[in-house]
C-alpha cells in the first residue's frame, strides 16, 4: 500500500483569482497559469457593467488593478472597459464571464474534474444573478449538465440565494461570520467558505465538524503563509484558496506525500501556529470584527 492510500485526504487547492501570486489577478493568463499549475479549481470575482455584461473584477471600482477608472457600474464594457488593461505585468484585458464559462469547458479542464468557484459579492445588484443566469441559458445551455459540475455559485448574502438555486448549480456560501453561515447557509449550501481566523478556535473546529457531518465541504481563505498550510492540514479543512499555486501544492501536497503515516501524525500534532497567546488574543478579536462588520455590512 503507498503512502497516498494511508494518508488523510488531503485538501484540494483553489487558485484565488487565478494564480494572482505571479500574474494579474481575474485575468485569463491567471486563470491559465492556475491550470497548468495544477491547481484543483480556480476562484474568481464577477462584476456587471453599465451595459450589461459580465466581468471578471473583484472591486467595485477599475482604479486598482486597471488602466481605467470609476465605478464599473457607471461605464459600458463595450467602447471602455475592453479597450483597458491590468496595471499588473503582463498586462492583460479584462476578460468577461463567459470567457471563463468557455475555459471550464475545455475538454482537458472537463477532464480534470475542474471546478470554478464564481465569487459574486454581496455589493453586487442583485440583477446580477439573472444576468448569470440567462447567460449560462442563452449561450451555454446545451453545457448545462457539464457546468453543473464545473462552476460553484459563490453568495455572500441570503438575498442571492433564491436565485443562485434556480441556477441548479452547486451554491458557496463566502462569508465572514460562522452565526450568518449556520443560520441561512449550513443546510442550503454545498461548500462554505470561511476566513481562516474564523475557523481556528473551538466554535470554529465545531462548525467542521458540523458541516462535514452534513456533506459539506469547507473551504478557508486566503492562505499565502506556510505555517498557516500546516494549521490548515490540523483544521481538516476540505480546500484552501491562495494566492501562490507552487507553495501550497508544496506545503499542502508534496511535503505530507513524502511522510510515512507516523511522520505525518507527528506533522499534525506539531503545528503550533495558534500557540502564541498574543496571536490568540489578536485573532480572537478579529473574529469579533469580524462577526460585526457581517452584521453592518452585509447585515447578518
Amino acid at each position: 500500500m503507498t503512502k497516498d492510500t494511508i494518508l488523510p485526504k488531503l485538501p484540494e487547492i483553489i487558485a484565488h483569482r487565478g494564480y494572482s501570486g505571479q500574474y494579474p489577478e481575474n485575468t485569463m493568463i491567471s486563470y491559465e497559469k492556475g491550470i497548468e499549475a495544477n491547481a484543483s479549481a480556480l476562484e474568481g470575482d464577477i462584476r456587471l457593467t453599465k451595459d450589461g455584461e459580465i466581468i471578471m473584477m473583484h472591486d467595485l471600482k477599475l482604479n486598482r488593478t486597471t488602466t481605467g477608472v470609476g465605478k464599473i457600474g457607471d461605464v459600458n464594457y463595450h467602447g471602455y472597459i475592453d479597450g483597458l488593461v491590468t496595471k499588473s505585468d503582463p498586462p492583460q484585458p479584462i476578460p468577461l464571464f463567459r470567457d471563463v464559462v468557455k475555459l471550464m469547458l475545455r475538454q482537458d479542464v472537463i477532464d480534470r474534474k475542474m471546478y470554478f468557484v464564481v465569487d459574486i459579492k454581496f455589493d453586487n445588484p442583485i440583477e446580477i444573478m439573472e444576468k448569470v443566469h440567462k447567460l449560462l441559458k442563452t449561450e451555454f445551455g446545451e453545457h448545462m449538465d457539464t457546468l453543473a459540475r464545473q462552476l460553484v455559485i459563490g453568495v455572500w448574502h441570503v438575498d442571492f440565494l433564491p436565485m443562485a438555486q434556480t441556477i441548479g448549480f452547486p451554491i458557496c456560501f463566502i462569508g465572514l461570520s460562522l452565526g450568518a453561515a449556520r443560520k441561512h447557509f449550513l443546510h442550503t449550501a454545498d461548500y462554505l467558505s470561511m476566513p481562516f481566523i474564523a475557523l481556528q478556535d473551538a466554535d470554529g473546529q465545531a462548525f467542521i465538524k458540523e458541516a462535514h457531518a452534513l456533506n459539506k465541504k469547507v473551504l478557508t481563505w486566503t492562505i499565502n503563509d506556510e505555517e498557516q498550510m500546516h494549521q490548515c492540514l490540523t483544521l481538516g479543512v476540505d480546500a484552501v484558496v491562495g494566492d501562490h499555486v507552487e507553495l501550497m501544492i508544496k506545503h499542502l501536497w508534496e511535503t505530507p506525500k513524502s511522510m510515512t503515516p507516523e511522520e505525518y501524525t507527528k506533522y499534525l500534532e506539531s503545528a503550533n501556529y495558534m500557540d502564541s497567546t498574543r496571536r490568540k488574543m489578536y485573532f480572537y478579536l478579529l473574529k469579533n470584527a469580524m462577526y460585526y462588520a457581517s452584521r453592518g455590512y452585509i447585515g447578518m
